[in-house]
């Protein structure tokens, strides 16, 4: 006989889900325009629900905040799926860095939060798709592909350029011309010959869509 499920799926359970759910999307829309300083009051009235119910939900801003991080993280990496099976460093790179400014241009909130709230930008670099970044960084210069000056300048240099360019595309310049330019340059600064590095831009861009 089997044993009853110890946590049943109730109306209750699925509407504090929603609202759970509303309140996390509703705090991407509005960090994404105020910044870190946002007030709770102005995320709860956005929301449509009240200052209390929030604290129902949320002990305080610094826990909405928390439970924003993982979505964003998995939203940069999803990118690196992309890459698999690809053995060649500048290749890699190119595909990953190209799907993310992709993705940047469809999600557009999680770009302003990545770049305005600090725990977000610490996850990204300790864990998430930016340490895998440097992963494939050390790998490139283990096997003569890159030429790096250090792997953590170069890993700073390559991830700002990267955020930058991502907040272009969310302003408005999504163009592919202007993500391939980014890429060749990056590849470039990693040592790629300028013909090899504008190839590789080209198909990786071409990939992305």
């Amino acid at each position: 006989m089997q044993s009853p499920d110890p946590t049943p799926t109730t109306r209750g359970h699925k509407k504090k889900e929603r609202t759970r759910r509303l309140l996390r999307d509703t705090a991407l829309e509005v960090i994404a325009e105020q910044g870190e300083a946002c007030a709770i009051s102005d995320i709860a009235q956005r929301a449509g629900v009240s200052h209390g119910t929030f604290y129902n939900y949320f002990p305080d801003r610094d826990a909405l905040f928390a439970s924003l991080v993982p979505d964003v993280v998995a939203a940069f990496g999803a990118a690196e799926a992309d890459a698999a099976g690809e053995t060649d460093p500048a290749r890699r790179f190119a595909i990953i860095s190209a799907r993310a400014l992709a993705h940047a241009a469809a999600a557009p909130h999680m770009v302003h939060v990545a770049l305005r709230v600090d725990a977000v930008q610490e996850a990204l670099l300790s864990g998430g798709a930016f340490a895998d970044l440097r992963r494939d960084l050390v790998a490139g210069a283990r096997q003569e592909r890159f030429a790096l000056a250090t792997e953590r300048a170069a890993q700073d240099v390559i991830v700002g350029a990267l955020l930058v360019a991502a907040r272009r595309v969310v302003a408005g310049d999504d163009s592919p011309a202007y993500r391939r330019q980014v890429l060749r340059h990056l590849l470039q600064s990693l040592g790629i010959d300028p013909a090899e590095a504008t190839a590789i831009a080209r198909d990786a861009v071409r990939a992305a869509g």
